[in-house]
């Protein structure tokens, strides 16, 4: 008994030893605090110039300016003693840099000249500030809670200056110095794609840069030590959209990076990779690091003013995008990757490889229709299913921005952001240009009984072929007591005002989705048997032909019911489709006997 007790004490010990040892490891960089940072120390800053090796790089301290970037948001203003810095001026992806002065952590480097000088000065984001950011919490709901300061926000210097005739006035460091652009690096779209949605992009200010980037096959380093390139994925795949900066701090699977935010989103859930260095390209308007971005290995959980914090280990919820294109001649092309989920982000994501896939495919003829089926799965909820065409030469383009406003709609939802597992689209293009308008439409009769059917023929005039003509029965209602109804035929635009889809806000998601699943396709036509009639809609529902006394009750300013005013109701309804898209709409009075 005696032994098993002390091989069980040992065993104890040894897993102890093996935990202090490992938290030990674990352990983050001493620091210095800003306190101590006077004009004349110098240090050295850590970055990746190739590959995944660390490479130092020497600066010596001007002084510290104050509320540089905001009330009491400091910076530490350095100069770099590197000859090969002063060359290149700042570069993109050297943003969160780690500083160090006597092997103590200072900050991130973040802040420079966007243009190559005489002289390297940048500046340093201090790390108690970072810290700040590692700190924050997010709550069940996905906000967090945020500091405020109100001081005066005109830049001073905390410490004074090092004497030198070139250091430009605090004011002037202030109106020239920003922060190191974190261009999102995109590969696999075209010039003409982004062309396409430049003005969306920059609405979002987004710097957008093409890169023949790739994925890291046999990258070396995929640890995220302070130094090493980190990378915020907005989707990976065929498609890849992501920027990159410097981890500057690491605690356990804890990271801060950058030294200043990448898009500013506060509390999020974007995935996070390693990156190698393949070289700095240098440019007198914009020198950035050439790169391929690694495999994910985290999680960056907030985006903010002085850093984003990353955990690694901890897995984003994303979007899975597949779209399967079939060109003319049957064959089939699949693109498909992950997507970040953000309510500002993911649809223009997903319209800029919706169109470059549609671009990639689109090879022999100038004119093509294109039909698309769209599908959503959103846990908890039934599948979204939707269809829709379009022809001509930006046939394609308004198709993906009829998806990219529907999409917008979704996760701008003022109910509940959903989490859509899956985004699929089944894409088939057609040569030439398919479409039809409506010409005429002839009834066999204008009156007709209660209980009878009506007999329509339509005519349509065809793009660069003969017009067609076919017939179609409506049902007439035994149980209808107006005197006249109308009949309505049109395309999905026209189809969609008569519709008279409630003005009302959504109570919940489950009714945002379902006026989603009601989204009309313009290869069809819509015909439709109307009354006209007072009603409401209350709280989503229509209420056709109410009685005098119950339409008072809820139009009465005690009813708390959400309601609009309807004006008609379809008492019949049916869609045809035709060979492309169609345009067009006639409404013909119909009598009743």
């Amino acid at each position: 008994m005696n032994i098993c007790r002390r091989i069980l004490n040992f065993s104890a010990l040894i897993l102890f030893l093996s935990l202090f040892m490992a938290a030990r490891g674990e352990d983050s960089p001493p620091i210095m605090p800003l306190s101590e940072i006077k004009p004349g120390m110098t240090g050295e800053w850590h970055t990746v110039v190739s590959g995944t090796r660390i490479d130092r790089f020497p600066f010596e301290v001007v002084g510290i300016a104050q509320n540089f970037i905001g009330p009491k948001r400091p910076v530490i203003i350095c100069r770099g003693l590197d000859a090969t810095n002063k060359l290149t001026g700042p570069v993109a992806g050297m943003s969160g840099s780690p500083v160090y002065i006597n092997g103590k952590l200072i900050g991130a480097y973040a802040y420079g000249f966007l243009y190559p000088h005489d002289q390297d000065l940048f500046g340093v984001t201090p790390i108690e500030q970072m810290l700040e950011v590692e700190n924050y919490q997010p709550t069940t709901n996905g906000t967090a809670f945020v500091k405020v300061n109100s001081d005066d926000a005109s830049p001073q210097w905390l410490v004074a200056p090092a004497t030198d005739a070139n250091v430009p006035a605090p004011s002037a460091l202030q109106s020239t110095m920003k922060a190191l652009p974190t261009p999102l690096f995109v590969s696999g779209v075209s010039e003409r794609v982004l062309k396409k949605f430049e003005s969306h992009l920059s609405a979002l200010g987004l710097q957008v840069m093409q890169a023949p980037s790739g994925s890291a096959t046999e990258i070396t380093d995929t640890n995220l030590e302070p130094g090493s390139a980190v990378s915020g994925v907005l989707m990976s795949g065929d498609f890849q959209f992501a920027g990159t900066g410097t981890v500057t701090w690491r605690h356990g699977d804890r990271i801060l990076a950058f030294g200043h935010p990448f898009m500013q989103q506060g509390p999020t859930e974007m995935p996070m990779a390693s990156a190698e260095i393949l070289t700095v390209v240098q440019s007198w308007v914009r020198s950035f690091k050439l790169l391929n971005v690694g495999p994910v290995v985290g999680t960056i959980y907030q985006d903010r003013l002085t850093a984003i914090a990353g955990e690694i280990g901890r897995k984003a919820q994303t979007t899975h995008v597949e779209i399967h294109v079939q060109s003319p001649d049957g064959k089939e092309r699949l693109f498909q990757g992950d997507m970040f989920q953000n309510v500002d982000y993911s649809p223009i994501l997903s319209a800029i490889a919706l169109l470059e896939s549609f671009y990639d495919t689109m090879e022999s003829e100038y004119e093509q229709t294109i039909y698309m089926d769209t599908d959503m799965e959103i846990p908890g909820h039934e599948p979204i299913k939707f269809s829709d065409a379009a022809t001509g030469e930006e046939g394609g383009y308004m198709l993906v921005i009829q998806q990219l406003g529907l999409y917008e709609t979704l996760l701008g939802n003022p109910c509940e952001f959903p989490r859509v597992k899956s985004l699929v689209f089944h894409v088939r293009l057609a040569d030439g240009h398919k479409a039809s308008q409506l010409d005429s439409v002839e009834l066999d009769n204008r009156e007709v009984r209660a209980g009878g059917t009506l007999t329509a023929v339509l005519g349509l005039r065809n793009y660069h072929a003969p017009g067609t003509n076919f017939s179609i029965s409506i049902p007439v209602p035994r149980e209808i007591s107006a005197a006249q109804l109308q009949l309505f035929v049109g395309d999905a635009d026209a189809a969609f005002q008569v519709d008279q889809p409630s003005r009302l806000p959504p109570k919940n998601l489950e009714q945002v989705l379902e006026q989603i699943r009601q989204t009309r396709s313009h290869q069809n036509i819509c015909i439709k048997l109307l009354q006209t009639t007072p009603g409401l809609n209350v709280e989503g529902k229509n209420l056709p032909d109410l009685p005098p006394s119950v339409m008072a009750q809820f139009q009465s300013p005690n009813s708390h019911f959400q309601k609009s005013t309807l004006n008609q109701i379809t008492l019949w309804e049916t869609n045809v489709p035709v060979a492309g898209i169609f345009e067009g709409q006639m409404t013909i009075p119909v009598r009743i006997k």
